[in-house]
């Protein structure tokens, strides 16, 4: 995604498409070429000898892994490589990305990459999921519980012929998410977190029959995320459909219990009525963005991961206060262990949880970085933000909208009748006056005209699109569900950035 939360590190994509990195370090999986820990934000160098100059447009981080996807479908991983989680045929650990070549995963382009605890999925531009790693409780999807330790085609007949357009890598589960908006699952069910109404371990992808809503209507899933013992789906009306294991909350059901068949959350009892646009699972916590970009979590609480300013756990979804955000609106989340982060329209990062010690007043963790990147390295219980200059001024995500003046600014350079510059005539300075300003009325010829935006060109209407707005290349960009994990949510659902 724009930003990934693994156990004690984070992972950042910029704007440009770089990668930074903090946090602990101790398997490679910052990807700075040394198991060295990392306080603040640390750039990924972006040479031929790595990424070959291509540009990132999303990334993933597992417990001690991690991985990306560049814009020309290509897939890097790195960190630690028990099982074989990286895919290389190994178990070593790279400090390093390093590339996987297309011939491993069919030749195809890579759309998106997702990693658990100690596996790894990955899917491609045809619409076909490949994993690695380990095994056990059929995590896999292969039918067995074997490790693999190069990337191995999951059947495509489990998912019935449907396309899948979205995966999630639990904590020793997997979900995907079907074109037909239908939600398949498999690995361990031990608290319910497969949805099947049992807690059985599914050993190949099962489809996942939801509960109905007031009709005989099957409810249509748009996105689908994993935490370590619970799962979500985000519907096309903007509610969450939750299930698995509810001890610290993570639900959002209002109690602790288990849940082993979906049970849904409306957004019209919380969240303020606003649909949910975007969604992200933690290890026992949730946050959900909704599309007036207002953020909320619920779940456990213990190091502050919710940033509700204490250490309590919320058992229904709680929002956290706009002012931590100076009152900007939130794109995307991302969830880890303990701790949180969340980007801003305006490419803002903040985050929140677990430090390598706790503020005053709390007793000192003699531990490494806990990944929030800050300059005083303590545990934060709101959402700090990450000074831009940490990060080179860069802004964080690949998804951006100019301002509403920056936009005009652009259109009227470039348009000869909005007010490029040239000498009008008539005019002394050479300055465009209104027929207000010059003291005459409206002339009838004038009335009813065109709107002159209307009337510009095809052509400038596109730049001013491509100028004002950054959006991922490739065939991430056309997928609804992948660009609203990549904090395009908003633009892509008609978001007011005025």
């Amino acid at each position: 995604m724009a930003t990934a939360c693994g156990e004690s590190f984070t992972i950042i994509v910029t704007e440009k498409g770089d990668l930074w990195s903090c946090g602990r370090g101790e398997f490679g999986q910052l990807g700075l070429g040394s198991d060295a820990c990392q306080q603040l934000p640390a750039l990924i160098e972006n040479t031929v000898d790595i990424f070959g100059n291509e540009a990132v447009v999303m990334v993933a981080a597992g417990r001690k892994h991690a991985a990306c996807v560049t814009a020309k479908g290509t897939l890097w991983t790195w960190g630690g490589g028990a099982f074989g989680k990286l895919g290389h045929g190994d178990d070593m650990k790279r400090q390093r990305p390093t590339r996987l070549g297309k011939e491993r995963y069919g030749r195809l382009p890579a759309i998106m990459v997702t990693c658990g605890n100690d596996h790894t999925l990955v899917l491609t531009a045809a619409g076909l999921v490949w994993s690695c790693g380990c095994g056990a409780y059929g995590r896999l999807g292969h039918g067995d519980e074997e490790n693999k330790w190069a990337l191995t085609l999951v059947v495509f007949e489990q998912f019935k012929g449907n396309r899948i357009l979205i995966v999630a890598a639990g904590g020793n589960h997997s979900v995907a998410l079907g074109s037909e908006g239908m939600v398949w699952t498999w690995g361990w069910g031990r608290y319910g977190q497969l949805g099947h109404n049992e807690d059985k371990n599914r050993f190949v992808p099962t489809m996942l029959l939801f509960m109905q809503v007031k009709s005989s209507n099957k409810v249509d899933a748009v996105l689908v995320a994993a935490g370590m013992f619970h799962t979500v789906a985000l519907t096309s009306t903007g509610d969450l459909w939750v299930w698995g294991r509810g001890h610290n909350g993570q639900l959002g059901l209002g109690n602790e219990s288990d849940s082993l068949a979906p049970r849904l959350v409306t957004a019209q009892q919380w969240f303020g009525g606003s649909p949910i646009l975007t969604v992200a699972c933690g290890y026992m916590h949730t946050l959900a963005v909704t599309k007036n970009g207002t953020l909320w979590s619920f779940g456990i609480g213990s190091y502050g991961e919710l940033g509700h300013n204490d250490v309590h756990s919320r058992l229904v979804p709680t929002r956290i206060a706009a002012k931590n955000f100076r009152n900007t609106k939130i794109v995307c989340v991302s969830a880890g262990f303990a701790h949180s982060a969340a980007v801003t329209e305006e490419g803002v990062l903040y985050t929140w949880g677990k430090g390598k010690s706790w503020n005053e007043g709390f007793e000192a963790e003699a531990e490494s970085p806990g990944g929030l990147g800050h300059v005083d390295g303590l545990s934060k219980l709101v959402p700090t933000s990450i000074h831009p200059h940490l990060l080179q001024q860069a802004r964080v995500g690949r998804c951006h909208e100019l301002s509403l003046l920056h936009a005009l600014a652009f259109v009227m350079g470039n348009h000869v009748r909005l007010g490029r510059a040239q000498k009008i005539a008539g005019a002394e300075d050479g300055r465009r006056k209104s027929q207000c300003m010059q003291n005459k009325a409206t002339s009838v010829a004038d009335t009813g005209k065109d709107c002159e935006y209307v009337m510009m060109p095809g052509e400038l209407v596109k730049r001013v699109v491509e100028t004002c707005v950054s959006w991922p290349e490739g065939p991430a960009g056309e997928l609804e569900g992948l660009v609203r994990l990549l904090g395009g949510g908003l633009l892509k659902a008609g978001g007011d950035s005025s």
